[in-house]
């Protein structure tokens, strides 16, 4: 229809509809918008002024045949405000124009937004071009300067422009809501899937999932997260599909509660029922956001060019050398010993030990940094939780990094207790303690053992643990 609109000049131009957001991510609700960018080329033998004349004409028709309303409804409401220089910018442009304006101008944000770019109609090619002259700019910009705290910012000033009346029943953007979701895992992708490509999805859910099998987020936490946003999905489109209205606020009406809670399986005390267990899903998204999209780690492997972010023998060798460390050879070894195969604990390291090599050479003996860390990890490593801490928790990898490089002493000292590790995700584990403090911890540990020789071994664990 759209090109029936404009008979004299379609065939002009080569036209592709580039599907982002929601659209681009399969993630589309019963009331929404369809975002598009649009790329044009010159049909053969055609000049490209005209025929970005006639592919504008194109776009316009068809965005007004989709957003008409008419006795039948609309067809989707389609927004193109996601191209370069959102509304202010050409509706339509050739792809050497978006390739220079994200290369010279683009903000960190329109990269975010590119995750979700697929084509989706008109002409397909063109539109695979697009997304694949595009991806390498994607990848790369985690590397911009401050890409992490930029992102950050911006997640706080979403929350911030909420009506204070609104913040706590928005779904969509307040706190614990569907962008908390989406923002960690766009920014755990950004990061990390520069040098793993199972991370390059524009779904949430099949992100989310390959994030957890990488060992990037850990299982539970990334079940919890796909658990709390299938039901603020579902939740959304219930309270969307009453009156086909789209919104993302929460009713404060109790006959809306009850109608929304019973359409959720709700039966018994609908009302009740629903306001836990979006109070309950709310909790775990808040929680894991905050552990997921503030992870120390984020910022440190963001800084790291793509060759240092992956632990290929002939990157890593170089890296050693380039780094200072005086064994390169043994380093490697400790490296693949570590690193190595496809195990859970092995994607983990493979995680942390491009940043640790870092932190390691900034001591005056960066191999003893290195050899005390496999020590401790080919002992801790089996653990439930010493991989996770240092993933997840705090400033524990960079205060490991720190502690073993301090003397060779270190890693035998955290063997002897390794509960000391645990201390590491928490600063004020690390200031040393009076010797009141001391004392007391001491008689408490030895009045809760079973006799006289347990008592010493409590009283020597604090010792070492203190050491």
């Amino acid at each position: 229809q759209a090109r029936a609109a404009a008979p004299g000049d379609a065939a002009q131009c080569r036209l592709a509809v580039i599907a982002m957001g929601k659209c681009g991510g399969h993630e589309l609700n019963y009331v929404s918008d369809v975002d598009v960018i649009f790329v044009a080329e010159a049909a053969e033998g055609t000049d490209e002024d005209k025929a970005i004349r006639a592919a504008t004409r194109l776009a316009s028709h068809m965005m007004r045949i989709c957003s008409e309303t008419n006795v039948e409804g609309t067809i989707w409401p389609v927004d193109a405000n996601l191209r370069p220089e959102g509304r202010n910018g050409p509706l339509v442009r050739t792809l050497s124009s978006h390739l220079a304006y994200y290369q010279r101008w683009a903000k960190t944000w329109e990269f975010q937004a590119l995750l979700k770019a697929r084509p989706v109609a008109g002409d397909l090619a063109l539109g695979e071009e697009y997304v694949e002259a595009l991806a390498p700019l994607v990848w790369q910009a985690a590397e911009r300067e401050n890409f992490v705290p930029d992102v950050q910012k911006m997640r706080r000033r979403v929350i911030e422009n909420i009506p204070a009346g609104e913040v706590d029943r928005e779904l969509k953007l307040g706190p614990g809501g569907l962008r908390d979701v989406e923002f960690a895992v766009q920014m755990l992708q950004l990061v990390h899937g520069r040098s793993d490509r199972s991370l390059r999805s524009g779904s949430t859910l099949v992100a989310l999932q390959a994030l957890g099998a990488g060992g990037y987020v850990g299982r539970v936490d990334a079940a919890q997260l796909d658990d709390a946003y299938r039901f603020l999905r579902s939740l959304e489109h219930r309270i969307q599909l009453y009156k086909l209205r789209r919104t993302h606020l929460v009713p404060e009406d109790d006959a809306d509660l009850r109608r929304i809670g019973r359409s959720l399986g709700m039966r018994t005390e609908p009302i009740t029922e629903l306001g836990r267990a979006w109070k309950r899903h709310t909790s775990v998204v808040r929680r894991l956001h905050e552990k997921l999209f503030y992870r120390p780690l984020l910022d440190a492997v963001a800084q790291l060019a793509p060759g240092e972010a992956r632990l290929s023998t002939e990157a890593a060798r170089e890296r050693l050398v380039a780094l200072g460390y005086a064994d390169p050879s043994a380093a490697l070894r400790h490296l693949e010993a570590l690193a190595s195969g496809v195990t859970r604990k092995a994607a983990i390291q493979r995680t942390l030990l491009p940043v640790l090599l870092g932190w390691f050479a900034d001591s005056a003996d960066p191999d003893a940094g290195l050899l005390g860390f496999r020590k401790v990890s080919d002992a801790l490593g089996k653990t439930p939780w010493y991989l996770r801490l240092l993933r997840d928790e705090g400033a524990a990898a960079e205060n490991l990094a720190r502690v073993l490089s301090a003397g060779r002493l270190a890693p035998d000292l955290l063997l002897r207790a390794p509960e000391a590790v645990a201390l590491l995700g928490d600063q004020g584990g690390l200031e040393p303690r009076g010797r009141a403090h001391l004392e007391q911890e001491i008689l408490a540990a030895v009045r809760r053992a079973e006799g006289a020789e347990h008592a010493v071994t409590v009283a020597r664990g604090v010792r070492r643990r203190e050491m």
